[in-house]
């Protein structure tokens, strides 16, 4: 039986605060750099300026921003996963109860083999982003319930009976990815970018997709978003039909030395 939890920190940019942001930067150069005491000081005042002093326009009018972190501002994620970091680390014990814990900045996901091992981490953290003045939401499935799901970033999460783990992974479009496009194949790109594009995009579902049909079903999303970006429709067809036929999941496809014959595409070697 297996939890599978995600977390994602509520509106972190606007609410974290920057006296937890500066605390982290400080411990960071401490325990992970080489400079010494006086270049660490000069570091985190440089960054107190900046957060101070980022100047938004907007129309005809010009703002700063007083709390927070500016969303989009050149050294915000690097600031907000040093900040979570920073956060997580009182309860490094309780996340090592998880079987696997991963995070991507502010995004979080555990799968725990046990309701108590589950709950604790999930109190834990709920807890330690409290004292940061920052608050968390939760999705959770069980495989014990036969059904649900959990997606995290472009990964679902979806429980199945008749799996040996008791789910499997699949892509996860978000509701307002939907009906999205790719960049124009009327522009004046040379064919070679479009491929690619597909190309990679292939390689993408493939590692996300365990099961085969989840994956063809995939393709064909794929194609249709291809066929709404105006892509040539020949050579979208012969790289999805091409791209089918894949048989490993997280190696470099067999086929990338004939694609690259074929279609001429200029790729880096893995």
């Amino acid at each position: 039986m297996f939890y599978i939890a995600a977390a994602d920190v509520k509106a972190l940019y606007p609410s974290l605060c920057r006296d937890t942001a500066t605390k982290a930067l400080e411990c960071a150069l401490e325990k992970h750099s080489n400079f010494n005491t006086n270049a660490q000081k000069i570091i985190v005042k440089l960054n107190e300026i900046c957060l101070n002093n980022v100047v938004t326009q907007y129309g005809d009018q010009l703002y700063t921003q007083k709390n927070g972190i500016v969303t989009g501002d050149n050294h915000s994620v690097s600031l907000a996963n040093i900040a979570i970091h920073y956060i997580l680390q009182p309860i490094a014990g309780v996340l090592r109860e998880a079987a696997i814990f991963r995070r991507f900045i502010d995004d979080i996901i555990w799968i725990a083999t046990s309701k108590l091992s589950n709950e604790n981490i999930r109190q834990a953290l709920t807890s330690a982003f409290a004292n940061s003045g920052l608050k968390l939401t939760f999705r959770q499935a069980c495989t014990a319930d036969k059904e649900g799901e959990v997606e995290f970033l472009d990964v679902n999460h979806c429980i199945i009976t008749d799996d040996v783990f008791g789910f499997v992974t699949k892509d996860f479009v978000k509701p307002t990815a939907e009906g999205r496009q790719f960049i124009n194949g009327k522009s004046h790109h040379p064919l070679s970018t479009f491929k690619s594009i597909l190309f990679g995009e292939a390689i993408r579902l493939k590692r996300l997709n365990q099961r085969k049909e989840d994956y063809l079903c995939s393709l064909n999303r794929l194609k249709e978003k291809a066929i709404r970006s105006n892509f040539p429709l020949d050579m979208t067809n012969d790289m999805i039909a091409m791209a089918s036929n894949w048989a490993e999941r997280l190696r470099a496809q067999k086929a990338k030395r004939k694609m690259t014959h074929k279609f001429g595409l200029h790729l880096f070697p893995t």
